[in-house]
């Protein structure tokens, strides 16, 4: 069994074609190949129906993302709009994937961290068209509120069980007076364009600090961060690394009040770090990510990183064909 053949074109699609999108930018300017073969085929062998290529459902899951879209919404899309079937590689007589398929083909995204290797592709490909420099990291972290609602709290008096929440996974965390019951992302960005370099997504109770080290490259000239994620052994690796140390500092029982220096310092670094915001704006925004859709940890995970690819891809997009020129 192989894969279906898609895309083949015929007159009806010559007469439905539309003006060039952001999309289509996308489709010419990323190299498909090696992606097509980290993903490799999804039939089997022997005889039975074929089915979709991996390819064309991971343009499938991109464009829902970029559009905020449910898997039933998406399928409904995919089948009228055109701009989204000439980026997904269908013809007019295609028939084109239902939100089960969608849906089944992310657990194979998750199930085998095939969404890594696609992240890390895209990335390496960013980087050789020169937009990745370098030239800083700068980490950060948010929450992602759960899709299913919190333990129910006992009432007063209450001695059977408590009610548990239909996501298992999800956790309580807290900054500042908030508390959200959900995840947490956490993203190393390229301080050039802001283009994502490394992935982290727990449950909402694990500091930003925990994860940070795995958010540095290790290539970068410099790392910078708000206050979470100073603390004395980080400063020591980044200088052993020879990274410079643009963590801002912060207040404790020793020095309760910082040095009029060291407060000058933090707004500098504040200025620079607070480009990373940006992801996080357009994940929840534009991406319809201030609530995740899944009730596991491992998918919703595998949703971030379809998001940061897709946030990726865009920035490329902004990069090389600045709006200006894209309207002339």
């Amino acid at each position: 069994m192989v894969d279906r053949v898609l895309g083949q074109l015929s007159l009806a699609d010559g007469f439905a074609a539309s003006d060039e999108t952001i999309f289509d930018l996308i489709a010419k300017e990323l190299d498909w190949a090696p992606i097509r073969t980290l993903l490799g085929h999804r039939s089997g062998p022997g005889s039975g129906n074929t089915s979709y290529p991996a390819e064309p459902l991971v343009r499938c899951l991109l464009l829902g993302v970029w559009h905020g879209l449910s898997d039933p919404a998406l399928e409904a899309q995919i089948r009228d709009r055109l701009s989204f079937r000439r980026f997904a590689g269908f013809s007019l007589s295609d028939r084109t994937p239902d939100h089960s398929t969608l849906w089944r083909f992310r657990e194979e995204l998750t199930r085998e961290r095939l969404i890594d290797k696609i992240f890390e592709e895209i990335n390496r490909q960013l980087e050789a068209k020169s937009l990745i420099v370098k030239r800083g990291t700068l980490v950060d972290a948010t929450f992602l509120q759960a899709r299913g609602r919190p333990p129910k709290q006992p009432k007063k008096g209450h001695h059977g069980p408590i009610k548990p929440s239909s996501d298992k996974d999800a956790r309580w965390g807290k900054k500042g007076k908030k508390s959200t019951f959900g995840y947490k992302m956490h993203i190393g960005a390229d301080q050039a364009h802001t283009i994502i370099r490394r992935v982290e997504v727990s449950d909402a109770s694990l500091t930003d600090t925990e994860p940070a080290d795995q958010l540095i490259c290790g290539d970068e000239k410099a790392a910078y961060g708000d206050q979470a994620y100073y603390t004395h052994a980080r400063h020591d690796r980044l200088a052993e690394a020879n990274i410079k140390d643009r963590l801002m500092r912060r207040a404790n029982k020793h020095h309760p009040e910082l040095p009029p220096r060291q407060k000058l310092r933090n707004r500098l670094i504040a200025k620079v770090r607070a480009a990373v915001e940006r992801p996080f704006a357009v994940f929840k925004e534009h991406y319809g990510m201030r609530r995740v859709r899944f009730f596991n940890l491992a998918t919703n995970r595998t949703q971030c990183m379809l998001a940061a690819c897709a946030y990726n891809l865009r920035t490329m997009i902004g990069a090389l064909f600045p709006p200006a020129e894209r309207r002339a």
